[in-house]
């Protein structure tokens, strides 16, 4: 297993039929960190309220996560849009696990990034793009089946998402918001947009997702890292 600091993923989707549930399952078993980082959108809660789906792959990964807290690895769940059901437990800590709206670790200012897009203050909008998405899905999936290669989803979460990004200028205030809290960097989830870049000296990460673009993000030894996982 590899040893690290930290380990950062966000947008699981657990709940949603796009979850690569199995591949994170894989991923939690090759890392041991000393900080399991859940940026947001782990429990799809929108879409279980509309259709209750839980594969045992997704018992697995709350399984593991679990597992690793017993074992010694602090996990700090950061809520998100999508599992907002647990804001309303607010900041609450039993064993090594614990639960925040926002968080700061190592002069990183950790949050799922939904409370600062203008889209989702809209919350039906929100839904709406989400069921949208749901949607596309598995369309996308019934069309690879038949040979295509090119991701509709993807394609389509990226136009929606680079316009919401331009409409609210996403990354920029969320580098505002950690100088606002005299932090070096930035780490979020939320548009599904994998990111390791400097944006007016403050380093913005963003952990991408599970969903298409497998991503996560690793700190060791002073730096972050952002990774693609292959399986």
């Amino acid at each position: 297993m590899k040893k690290v600091e930290a380990l950062f993923i966000s947008d699981v989707h657990l709940g949603s039929k796009g979850s690569n549930a199995n591949k994170v399952v894989d991923l939690l078993k090759e890392y041991e960190p000393e900080y399991l980082f859940l940026v947001g959108d782990v429990i799809d809660g929108w879409m279980l309220k509309r259709k209750f789906r839980w594969p045992d792959s997704h018992t697995k990964v709350i399984q593991r996560i679990l597992k690793m807290s017993r074992k010694g690895t602090k996990v700090i769940y950061i809520t998100g849009n999508h599992d907002d059901f647990l804001r309303a437990y607010g900041e609450i800590k039993f064993g090594s696990i614990e639960l925040h709206n926002e968080y700061i670790w190592n002069s990183t200012f950790i949050t799922h990034g939904d409370l600062y897009d203008g889209i989702v203050q809209m919350k039906w909008l929100a839904v709406l793009g989400s069921i949208g998405y749901d949607i596309a899905i598995t369309v996308d999936r019934f069309l690879q089946k038949l040979g295509m290669k090119k991701s509709l989803s993807k394609f389509l979460k990226n136009k929606v998402k680079e316009a919401i990004k331009f409409m609210t200028d996403f990354e920029s205030e969320l580098v505002k918001q950690a100088k606002r809290y005299h932090c070096d960097s930035v780490i979020c989830g939320h548009i599904h947009q994998p990111a390791n870049k400097m944006i007016d000296n403050v380093n913005y990460l963003n952990c991408g997702d599970w969903v298409e673009n497998n991503t996560y993000i690793t700190f060791n030894k002073g730096r972050y890292e952002l990774h693609e996982y292959k399986g």
